[in-house]
C-alpha cells in the first residue's frame, strides 16, 4: 500500500477496542442518514439528524463515553437530534419510558408515563390501562384491588 493511502486510512483504533460503542455510533448514523435502513422512517425520515461533531467516532466517544453493559443510546427528547446535550446511555426500562407512543399522565402537577405511575402505585399497567379505557378517572384507575361500578 502506498504510504499516503496508509496514512489516509489510519483510524483512531477505538472501533476495535470499544465494539459495542462503535456499533451504537454506526447504527445511530444509519438510522438518520440511510434511507434504506429499516428504522430511517422514525429517525432521518422525521428530520432527526446527527450533529456534525458526531460524524467522527472519536468525538462521539469523547462526549458520551463507553457504552455500559446493558445500556443503549437514548435521546432524552425523542423529537430532538443526536447531540451531546440530548443523548445518554440508558437501560431498557428507561428507554421504554421514553417512547413517543407512551401515554403521559399528570397527577397533582407531576407528569409520568402510565408505566411509571403503575410502578409507583404497585399495580399492573395493563389493569390501569383497561380501567382508563373503561372510563375510570386516573386516581381511581391506579387504586389496587377490584373496583366495582
Amino acid at each position: 500500500m502506498r504510504p499516503d493511502v496508509a496514512i489516509r486510512n489510519q483510524t483512531h483504533g477505538l472501533s476495535r477496542r470499544y465494539k459495542s460503542t462503535y456499533r451504537s455510533w454506526k447504527d445511530m448514523r444509519s438510522r438518520c442518514n440511510n434511507p434504506n435502513d429499516s428504522d430511517y422512517k422514525n429517525y432521518g425520515g422525521r428530520g432527526i439528524v446527527v450533529c456534525d461533531r458526531w460524524g467522527d467516532f472519536g468525538l462521539f466517544f469523547l462526549d458520551i463515553g463507553e457504552r455500559p453493559v446493558g445500556m443503549t443510546l437514548d435521546r432524552i427528547d425523542t423529537d430532538g437530534n443526536y447531540e451531546p446535550s440530548n443523548c445518554r446511555w440508558a437501560d431498557q426500562k428507561t428507554q421504554q419510558n421514553n417512547r413517543r407512543s407512551n401515554r403521559v399522565i399528570e397527577i397533582d402537577g407531576r407528569f409520568q408515563t402510565l408505566q411509571q405511575w403503575s410502578d409507583e402505585f404497585g399495580i399492573d399497567r395493563s389493569k390501569v390501562r383497561h380501567r382508563l379505557n373503561a372510563g375510570y378517572d386516573v386516581k381511581t384507575a391506579l387504586q389496587s384491588g377490584d373496583l366495582r361500578r
